[in-house]
């Protein structure tokens, strides 16, 4: 199984492992080395969108670079996740029709909420586009809520369920670079010479 641990020593511990039956968290010192991840709640009926083929587009075409996704089951909305974690896995993997990272059932909302959750939430407590939280207290607001996790292991960015991930195209090529994510700002007006990615990275 992919279990999720408790933070080591007080820091926070993000999800990394691919093999079912090692550990399955790397802390932020280890997860330089590599991956920038985009990782969010799923269930098995939340949200039958694009999503599904718009990520596996993103995954393809930027996993060689160190782009990597991860996603955790919840049963706290709406009760769409009702499967015990291998069989919620399993759905996963027939929907995206490819094998990625999917941990664990997990609680994201209450006094239960998992301590990775806790640590998503107060760094991230409002989903882009938008200004204000949906929820008190940073509250995942509904399956597919989405986090965008740096080199260093650092929630930069948090995405609306609704969110079409070839939205967040741009912020991949940037926090692939080293770069911060494009500012809310970008959402409503990209024009703007700040959302000008190529600019960005030619800096």
């Amino acid at each position: 199984m992919k279990t999720l641990s408790a933070p080591l020593s007080g820091r926070t511990c993000l999800p990394r492992s691919r093999n079912l039956r090692a550990p399955a968290l790397a802390c932020k010192a280890s997860l330089n080395r590599r991956d920038v991840l985009l990782g969010g709640t799923a269930a098995s009926l939340a949200l039958q969108t694009s999503t599904p083929g718009c990520l596996r587009a993103l995954y393809d075409t930027y996993k060689t670079s160190g782009f990597n996704l991860l996603a955790v089951p919840c049963n706290q909305f709406g009760g769409q996740a009702p499967g015990t974690s291998e069989e919620e896995r399993a759905w996963a993997f027939r929907k995206f029709g490819f094998e990625f990272d999917v941990y664990d059932k997990i609680e994201v909302n209450g006094p239960d909420a998992h301590p990775l959750y806790k640590y998503l939430k107060k760094a991230q407590p409002i989903s882009a586009p938008g200004t204000l939280p949906t929820r008190p207290n940073g509250e995942i607001e509904w399956n597919y809520t989405k986090f965008m996790i740096d080199r260093n292991g650092q929630a930069v960015k948090r995405l609306k369920p609704s969110f079409d991930p070839r939205g967040a195209e741009s912020d991949v090529r940037l926090l692939l670079a080293g770069k911060a994510p494009l500012p809310q700002e970008c959402v409503m007006h990209p024009g703007r010479s700040v959302c000008n990615v190529d600019k960005i990275l030619a800096s």
